[in-house]
């Protein structure tokens, strides 16, 4: 918020429109009467009869306090010593002395000055008073500031020639009345301006301030005429007066509750016009004050009720900072502090809040959000994140669910294509933006999925996110640019009870890894084109995952949502691990092994955990290292080339065989083909499949064994699942093959008995 947004000052008004009101103000107070007659040390009141000029006091110190442009407090000043020449022109006072009295109030303004910034000030913008800083305020406020302006009129009346009795009781009178301005409209008035709520509003603080004023001169005016005791006729200060005097441990009190429950508009006022009466209750004991403890006596009352009403608005300051701060940790509970859009926590508030569902909502991915703080770090990371909430923000409510994970929910509803064109406006200025860090340029790739809910509810805003969610991930896996709607097709298929399936299933599978409950089955490959064969087992291992009940899982049931996790390498460290178990275990199987193939998944490349703990496994390996093969998908090879060549080239000077599984699903890259160091080529088996039916398979096949001898490299075809299939390969020169025609997966005692 602008600092002038709360302070005296000139942003959105001229500066003499404050020093006017604040100006009438003062002038408005000096002519307020007090009717009582103080006689300290035997000496009358020199100024002549009271007034409530003192609060004028109060007036002047809080707008130094709230800084702002220096003209406002000065012509304030210029007005209240008008305002005195005004009501002293009827005495004549002489020349010099109304010099002094100006030279007087010059001082005095630069002395007001002067304390505000001792208390602290001055305050405004961000910066205003708070409970911590009320040791300060009272000792300057309260003590220091007033005994500076009695001291200074007192030298006017010492250069004026009075005696030193009426001197000092100027100076006396003066500390009490000063002491009892500020303590009354100093303090309240720094609450009441410095309110967050009403300096957003600022004609509605105006007006709050003018009503407190006029309230106040008129409860002035009527205390005006209110006699401190009875007279000769009986008449006098009314019972209920002294009563609240009297009781003033009972009004602080009730206070007090109105510090805590009312608004500041209320409270303040309240304050000082309770202040104001027990202030008059007390006026008439001034008049006896004419030895030391009388005066010692009416200056503790009058610093009790000083201290009752610091206390009370402290206590309001302390509570409305209470409140400021739970307000800020409220917020902070419902917005994501690197985006500063709302959180997951705020979008449920939202949801609970509607009165019906929406009619789209979105789910947007960022997909390059955690490559840019792996590449460039957390400042980078957040910079983008509020760029992308900006972009954001004015078409859609959007929260952050963490990572580059986003929900869109409607502003204002005007129809569900309206709002679906506003969410696909987001994902067109996503596409467009290009985020610049430390001169680099970088692109982000949002993938953005549509799904209507069908009512309200917890349980509907988590199906609705999910089908949102599956469409974002589907636009992702295939590219597509555009907004991708959830459609009834997709949800039969991915409907809430298939997801929680899947998910339990893979929770099974990763229970079971980790207890070690793997099953592990082979399935031989067989010489096919009458070339010489190898004595022993040639096959590969198959992993089975064994639930607590004893189901086994198969590959399909668990791999892809195990990759989607992140637990890939954790399967293929612990069938390779399982299967060096299963060998030690089991000396004399190993010498039937000629060839063991192992599948490694694209997903574990990456992992240099898995790389480090294969390679420890290898080196205590109970079986040559010649006689395992390690067999890796063509598509995770070519997508990630840089870790399958650096873990190639590792295994194969450790002796291993390697494989290059599924080929041809990757035809297009086989000029890739001659930087991978592999031995064999295992032929994609949905090309094997229909060879003998699809002229394009057959073809493929061809084309692949035709790489292959260019390389060097043996060739196994993998669903041979007839004779007739396997002679015709055998002719076609693929070497080897694999599948149900040479034998099912068994487990491995079964293949390799002893």
């Amino acid at each position: 918020m602008a600092a002038g947004g709360r302070r005296l000052e000139s942003l959105r008004r001229r500066w003499w429109v404050d020093a006017g009101l604040v100006s009438l103000a003062c002038i408005l107070l000096q002519n307020i009467d007090v009717g009582y007659d103080a006689r300290f040390f035997d000496q009358p009141w020199l100024g002549g009869r009271g007034s409530l000029a003192h609060v004028q006091t109060g007036l002047l110190f809080a707008v130094a306090l709230m800084g702002g442009d220096r003209r406002v407090l000065a012509t304030a000043f210029v007005a209240s010593f008008l305002g005195w020449w005004w009501r002293a022109r009827l005495q004549s006072p002489e020349i010099p002395y109304i010099v002094g009295v100006a030279a007087t109030l010059a001082l005095q303004w630069r002395w007001t000055e002067l304390c505000a910034r001792w208390a602290g000030g001055p305050f405004g913008g961000r910066r205003w008073l708070h409970a911590t800083g009320m040791g300060k305020y009272a000792l300057v406020g309260l003590l220091v500031f007033p005994a500076g302006w009695a001291a200074l009129t007192a030298a006017l009346y010492a250069a004026a020639g009075e005696s030193p009795a009426s001197i000092a009781n100027v100076a006396f009178q003066l500390l009490i009345a000063k002491h009892v301005g500020v303590g009354m409209l100093t303090l309240p008035l720094l609450l009441f301006w410095s309110d967050e709520r009403l300096s957003r509003e600022s004609g509605q603080r105006w007006v709050a301030a003018v009503i407190w004023l006029c309230l106040g001169l008129l409860a002035g005016l009527l205390l005006e005429d209110v006699p401190f005791e009875k007279d000769a006729g009986g008449a006098g200060s009314p019972a209920w007066m002294f009563w609240l005097y009297d009781y003033r441990a009972l009004v602080a009190a009730l206070l007090s509750i109105a510090m805590l429950r009312w608004r500041v508009e209320y409270s303040m006022p309240a304050l000082t016009l309770a202040h104001l009466v027990m202030l008059h209750a007390l006026t008439g004991q001034a008049q006896y004050a004419a030895d030391t403890v009388q005066m010692a006596r009416l200056a503790l009352h009058l610093v009790e009720i000083n201290f009752i009403a610091l206390m009370l608005a402290m206590l309001f300051l302390v509570n409305r900072e209470r409140l400021g701060r739970y307000r800020h940790v409220r917020a902070m509970g419902r917005h994501d502090a690197s985006s500063g859009l709302a959180n997951a926590h705020a979008l449920r508030e939202r949801w609970r809040r509607l009165s019906r569902p929406p009619p789209v909502v979105g789910f947007l991915l960022l997909d390059q959000i955690e490559r840019v703080l792996g590449s460039y770090g957390w400042r980078a990371q957040t910079l983008l994140l509020r760029e992308a909430g900006r972009i954001m923000r004015p078409l859609a409510e959007a929260h952050h669910l963490g990572g580059g994970e986003f929900v869109l929910l409607p502003r204002e509803s005007s129809g569900p294509e309206e709002d679906a064109a506003r969410m696909e406006e987001i994902l067109r200025r996503l596409q467009g933006y290009v985020f610049q860090w430390q001169g680099a340029r970088l692109h982000v790739n949002p993938y953005l999925g549509l799904a209507v809910p069908a009512q309200l509810g917890s349980q509907a805003l988590d199906d609705c996110l999910a089908d949102a969610c599956d469409a974002a991930l589907s636009a992702r896996r295939s590219g597509e640019k555009s907004p991708l709607r959830a459609t009834a097709a997709s949800h039969a298929e991915n409907n809430p009870q298939s997801r929680r399936d899947r998910l339990a299933v893979a929770a099974e599978a990763l229970a079971a890894i980790h207890a070690g409950r793997i099953a592990l089955y082979a399935q031989p490959i067989v010489r096919i084109d009458g070339g010489p064969s190898s004595p022993g087992f040639q096959g590969e291992v198959l992993c089975r995952l064994r639930t607590l009940d004893g189901r086994l899982l198969l590959p399909g049931d668990f791999m892809s949502e195990l990759e989607d996790g992140g637990h890939a390498a954790e399967l293929d460290i612990a069938v390779v691990e399982r299967l060096f178990g299963w060998l030690r275990a089991r000396p004399d199987r190993v010498s039937g092994i000629t060839r063991i193939g192992v599948n490694l998944s694209g997903k574990s490349l990456a992992s240099a955990s898995f790389r480090a703990r294969l390679s420890t496994l290898l080196e205590d390996a109970p079986l040559p290292l010649h006689a395992l093969c390690f067999e890796l998908t063509e598509t995770a090879a070519i997508t990630n080339q840089a870790s399958a060549l650096t873990l190639f080239r590792d295994l194969r000077a450790r002796g291993c065989r390697l494989a290059l599984d599924d080929f041809g699903s990757g035809v297009q890259n086989f000029e890739r083909l001659k930087q991978m160091p592999v031995d064999s080529l295992k032929i994609d088996g949905q090309f094997v499949r229909n060879l003998q039916s699809q002229r394009s398979d057959l073809e493929i096949v061809r084309a692949a064994v035709a790489v292959a001898n260019a390389h060097g490299l043996t060739t196994v075809a993998e669903y041979v699942e007839n004779a007739s299939l396997a002679e015709q390969l055998g002719a076609m020169g693929v070497q080897w093959g694999q599948g149900y025609h040479f034998g099912r997966p068994q487990p491995m005692e079964e293949w390799l008995p002893s």
